[in-house]
C-alpha cells in the first residue's frame, strides 16, 4: 500500500494536433489522445495522484478537460498569462469554465521563459503580473505555480514565496509529498509507454537514489 503522503504528480503538455508549427522537440511533449485516456484510465482510482498540464494549449480544454470530466478527475493547469486568447491557446472564457468546474487554475509565468535565467525586473514581472492576471480574470486566489522549462534557484523560489504562492512544482522527477510546498513533478512525453508510466506511480527510489536525488534537488534549491 501507497504511503498516505507519497504524491505522484504527473505533467502534460499537449494533446492530438497542435494545429500550428512546433519548435524544433517541441512535438515531443505532445501526446496522441488516446495514450492519454489509457494513462487516465491507469490512475482514475489512485488519490495519491495528481494531474497537471503546462503552456496553455487550447488541448488542455478541447481534449483533456472533457477526458477528465468524463473520469470524475480534476486536474491543475499552469498557465502563461499573455498567451490567453492567442490562437492554439486557451481564451479567457475556457480558462474561466475550467476554473468553475473544479479545476485549479496556476501560473506558469508571463511569457514563458527559463524564471532561473532572468533579471530582478522580468523576474518580477514573471511571478507577479501573471499571478495578478489570472486573479482578475477567475476572481480566485492563484497560489500555485510551475517554473517553466524546470528553471529555478534560490533567487526564484524567494521570489515565489515573497509573491504569496503557496506550492511550486518542478520538472525533477520522482515522488513528492501531499503537503510539500516544493513538489517535483513527472513530465510524461510521446516516447513514453503505458508500462513506463505505471513504473513511474508505482516505484519508489531505492535508498540510495532517493539520497542523491534529495542531495541534487538540495543543490538546484540553494545555489
Amino acid at each position: 500500500m501507497q504511503n498516505d503522503s507519497t504524491t505522484y504528480i504527473l505533467t502534460f503538455h499537449g494533446l492530438g494536433d497542435p494545429g500550428r508549427q512546433l519548435p524544433d522537440g517541441e512535438d515531443h511533449y505532445w501526446l496522441e489522445p488516446s495514450f492519454f485516456d489509457a494513462i487516465l484510465d491507469l490512475v482514475k482510482n489512485r488519490d495519491d495522484v495528481r494531474l497537471t498540464f503546462d503552456d496553455s494549449n487550447s488541448s488542455d480544454f478541447t481534449i483533456a478537460y472533457p477526458a477528465l470530466l468524463k473520469r470524475g478527475l480534476t486536474a491543475t493547469f499552469f498557465l502563461v498569462s499573455r498567451r490567453i486568447d492567442v490562437a492554439g491557446y486557451l481564451t479567457t472564457a475556457q480558462i474561466r469554465t475550467l476554473s468553475a468546474t473544479g479545476m485549479t487554475i496556476g501560473s506558469h509565468g508571463t511569457l514563458h521563459r527559463p524564471w532561473a535565467n532572468l533579471n530582478s525586473s522580468d523576474l518580477n514581472l514573471e511571478l507577479r503580473d501573471s499571478k495578478r492576471t489570472f486573479e482578475q480574470l477567475i476572481s480566485k486566489k492563484v497560489d500555485e505555480a510551475a517554473c517553466p522549462l524546470g528553471s529555478y534557484n534560490r533567487r526564484v523560489l524567494k521570489g515565489l514565496k515573497s509573491n504569496g504562492y503557496l506550492r511550486i512544482y518542478t520538472s525533477d522527477c520522482g515522488p513528492s509529498t501531499s503537503n510539500a510546498w516544493f513538489a517535483p513533478r513527472n513530465t510524461i512525453v510521446r516516447s513514453h509507454t503505458l508500462e513506463q508510466v505505471r513504473r513511474i506511480i508505482e516505484v519508489s527510489p531505492a535508498l540510495p537514489q532517493s539520497a542523491f536525488r534529495a542531495l541534487k534537488l538540495f543543490v538546484k534549491r540553494w545555489r
